[in-house]
């Protein structure tokens, strides 16, 4: 089995009539190797948007992304396309990622573009998982990745919110806890729902209120 883990980043808008776009894949390849797993490949591409090519000053400062990264992107179609040529669909495989959301994302992007969906299979939440393991007898929390990290030990190498960063990173952590986790096989072919999932739970004592995912963006949109 090759594991792929894989992470996306969107772009950011205070216009509600758009809707967030991808603009990064990052992804790792990890196969078994003699005793144990290894990163046997990468792949990172930038993607140009479609409906709002031009990037907003909110989407720079929090993915750090420039505008020159853009402009000599793919389109969508083309990005999957060579994600699927890396992938190779002629063997088995789980796409691994670190929460719901990038998975909805890419299943409704490619219903967006018209490219099929038959790649997108044995899909799996890793943080989900992980999160029950490292939560021990206590309230079962949901842990961010950088959360995660601190727990483990290991230090966060590169940029977060770099879709390519955010992989290795998830990689790492999903090497240590592999063995412990349930691979699920699925397509995005099935039915599916289009109800949402909490991503990240506040490590604060007080639950009354849930924790936004998307919270640390409310200081981009402070005048």
């Amino acid at each position: 089995m090759v594991y792929i883990i894989y992470d996306l980043e969107f772009t950011v808008s205070r216009d509600s009539r758009y809707s967030s776009e991808i603009i990064d894949i990052g992804a790792v390849k990890i196969e078994q190797q003699g005793d144990g797993l290894e990163i046997t490949d990468t792949f990172h591409t930038f993607v140009r948007p479609s409906n709002r090519p031009v990037l907003s000053a909110e989407t720079v400062r929090f993915t750090g992304i420039t505008q020159k990264d853009i402009d000599a992107a793919p389109l969508f179609p083309e990005a999957i396309k060579q994600f699927t040529e890396w992938l190779g669909t002629d063997h088995a495989y789980s796409l691994c990622a670190w929460g719901p959301d990038d998975r909805m994302k890419l299943v409704s992007h490619c219903r967006t573009h018209h490219v099929d969906l038959s790649w997108i299979v044995n899909t799996n939440d890793i943080q989900k998982q992980i999160s029950r393991i490292l939560s021990g007898q206590g309230k079962y929390r949901q842990l961010s990745l950088s959360q995660v990290l601190e727990l483990c030990q290991i230090e966060f190498d590169g940029r977060q919110h770099s879709a390519m960063d955010d992989a290795l990173n998830t990689a790492q952590v999903f090497m240590r806890y592999c063995d412990r986790l349930v691979m699920e096989t699925n397509s995005a072919t099935e039915n599916e729902g289009s109800g949402s999932k909490l991503v990240y739970s506040s490590t604060e004592e007080d639950d009354s209120e849930p924790y936004n995912p998307f919270g640390n963006l409310a200081d981009l949109f402070k005048k």
